[in-house]
């Protein structure tokens, strides 16, 4: 291990620690068992140190730190077992306490400020906690407690999620800026005849909450989308439109609408436009772009080609592209559905939204591009491994169907 600034203070029964951890200055690990793996960094907060007081305090029963684990200065974390799946960064100022088990999937964040509270919580891959954001809250720490959470969740900024009774939030929920869920809900005396309520939450796949308070008993099904600053008292229907205080439904199997070919032609055309922006590229969006046949759009920037195919098939569009069209020797990067079921020429990258996984290259330019798309809420369960794509070992989930389980959100290739 690397010890920047003296050595760390670790005291426990069994310890494993890779060679190239790095530790800052004053971290402090107590725990019946340490792992830490490689690539680690415990107690670093990168460039801006100086504005963070160096140390970290860690006390548990258990410790299991998966590669590339970051830390932050000025991180307490306390409890039972507390496990990090590779690339979960956990960053300045904040604070964990987990009495029973943590778990959080593989290239999770957990920002500056944030709050982690309660006694059985277990997160799925890509979480992403924006600052000031709460787990935990009143009646927390009590044995009801538990919180599920699936992939690629996003807690905006002084979101809370109460967790007095058991929450669960399924994959792909986005819960915005100052969202909060509660399930207690107590001040004057019941025998007055005041409300007091006690009950868990949940919030089906694909739901969208940006800044909304959700109380106590309450479903959310999947597909939702609930306006802003609404007030949700009672259980929302799977693929509805709800706003209001109190939250009404103004339109139901509102969601999902997958796009048509010519939908998506547009869409792509639209995107690519923008993405030249974002590129500083005087480039123009070239190719057919007939919506009819859903003809693809290109976007060649010289170093690289994007291009959309919105046909229904895009395998054998791609394949014309790249033997007729000349770009099997091209840096390419396309997206479409059942694009990569083929061979990929070498350099080309492959972004399938129907089965919602990526094939052939992986560089900085196709993680851009992906970046781009997720703000668009179109995610994949691929990422890179050296210069290629792998798959994430879960299977992604369908828009259509049941809720899915979390018994294995958080597992990684």
């Amino acid at each position: 291990m690397i010890a920047r600034h003296g050595e760390p203070r670790i005291e426990a029964n069994q310890v494993s620690i890779a060679d190239d951890v790095e530790f800052g200055p004053d971290v402090v690990i107590e725990a019946e068992e340490v792992v830490i793996g490689p690539g680690a960094r415990i107690g670093m907060s990168g460039d801006d140190d100086f504005r963070t007081p160096p140390g970290v305090l860690i006390r548990a029963q258990r410790v299991v730190f998966g590669p590339k684990v970051g830390i932050g200065r000025a991180v307490r974390i306390e409890g039972g077992s507390i496990l990090l799946d590779e690339g979960v960064r956990i960053l300045r100022h904040s604070t964990v306490k987990v009495l029973d088990e943590l778990r959080i999937g593989a290239y999770g964040t957990v920002n500056e400020s944030c709050e982690i509270g309660g006694r059985r919580i277990t997160i799925g891959q890509e979480l992403w906690m924006l600052p000031t954001a709460k787990i935990g809250g009143g009646s927390a720490y009590e044995l009801p407690s538990r919180l599920e959470i699936g992939h690629y969740v996003h807690l905006g900024v002084q979101t809370l999620v109460n967790t007095a009774r058991p929450v669960t939030i399924g994959h792909e929920v986005g819960l915005g800026t100052r969202t909060s869920i509660y399930t207690h809900g107590a001040y004057p005396s019941r025998l007055q005849g005041f409300p007091v309520a006690f009950d868990g939450v949940e919030i089906g796949d694909f739901a969208w909450v940006p800044g909304a308070i959700i109380n106590p008993g309450v479903r959310i099904g999947r597909n939702c989308v609930v306006g802003v600053n609404s007030l949700v008292t009672s259980n929302l229907p799977d693929g509805s439109l709800a706003v209001g205080s109190p939250a009404k439904v103004i339109k139901e199997n509102a969601y999902p609408r997958p796009f048509s070919a010519e939908q998506r032609a547009r869409f792509f055309r639209e995107f690519l436009g923008r993405y030249a922006v974002l590129l500083a590229s005087d480039a123009s969006v070239a190719g057919d772009g007939d919506e009819a046949t859903g003809g693809p759009a290109l976007l060649d920037t010289g170093a690289v080609v994007f291009v959309g195919v919105a046909a229904d098939e895009a395998g054998p569009v791609a394949s014309a592209l790249a033997g007729n069209g000349g770009l099997d020797d091209r840096r390419v990067i396309v997206i479409g559905n059942g694009v990569g079921a083929g061979a990929l020429p070498a350099g080309w990258t492959a972004l399938d939204p129907v089965t919602r996984r990526i094939r052939g290259a992986a560089d900085s330019a196709s993680e851009r591009f992906v970046n781009e798309l997720r703000r668009y809420g179109i995610r994949f369960y691929s990422r890179p491994r050296g210069d290629a794509y792998v798959d994430w070992d879960v299977e992604p989930p369908s828009f259509t169907g049941p809720t899915e389980g979390t018994s294995e959100r958080t597992s990684e290739r």
